[in-house]
């Protein structure tokens, strides 16, 4: 089963993310999330990240994850938020590492 979804909504790309990610979930979300860039010009568009299901980064998906942000941020796209739960440990952990991934244009909702 999935743990994404990658729909546009006007000048939204909107993700929704869903559980932990195992590294063939990673991959096919690389190729998903390509394959939706390429039909738009993302510096028109805000990228909007749901994470409220997701849980807490383990140490070993933090680099994966910083990853993802610099793709983001290469990307282009004109501003990234984030929805995610009122967790101020996974808060701490997603501003770290946006901003190690040198975005800042990066909001949490």
């Amino acid at each position: 089963m999935k743990k994404f979804s990658i729909n546009v909504e006007g000048n939204t790309m909107k993700i929704v993310l869903d559980g932990t990610f195992g590294d063939e979930d990673i991959k096919v979300f690389r190729q998903e999330y390509g394959a939706a860039v390429s039909k738009i010009k993302p510096i028109q568009y805000t990228l909007e990240l749901d994470a409220r299901n997701m849980g807490v980064i383990t140490t070993d998906k933090q680099d994966k994850l910083k990853q993802f942000f610099i793709l983001y941020k290469q990307t282009g796209f004109h501003t990234v938020t984030l929805r995610i739960l009122d967790s101020a440990v996974l808060s701490m952990q997603v501003k770290r590492l946006a901003m190690e991934a040198g975005i800042t244009d990066f909001k949490i909702l």
